[in-house]
């Protein structure tokens, strides 16, 4: 998939393999704005992982969910400097 830069398939590879390592990798290189950004967001969420979760959905342009994701997942400090 990555030589094919099938990213939306990437993204699942890596999440069912639990490489949330290169995940983030693949986060750093998208663009900003890009719509696969929003369902890296999601996923890292999914697996509590909020920071990286964060990253996502601030470079997807969504200040609003970043700050929801800290919030459920319970990450209060974050929630309030993204806030501000």
């Amino acid at each position: 998939y990555q030589t094919a830069q099938d990213n939306e398939s990437l993204v699942e590879a890596y999440f069912k393999l639990e490489d949330f390592d290169n995940l983030e990798k693949l986060l750093e290189l998208l663009p900003e704005n890009n719509p696969i950004l929003d369902n890296i967001g999601e996923r890292f969420q999914s697996m509590g992982l909020c920071e990286s979760a964060s990253r996502a959905y601030l470079k997807s342009g969504d200040v609003k969910k970043a700050i929801d994701c800290c919030v459920l997942l319970n990450h209060w400090n974050m929630a309030v400097e993204l806030a501000e």
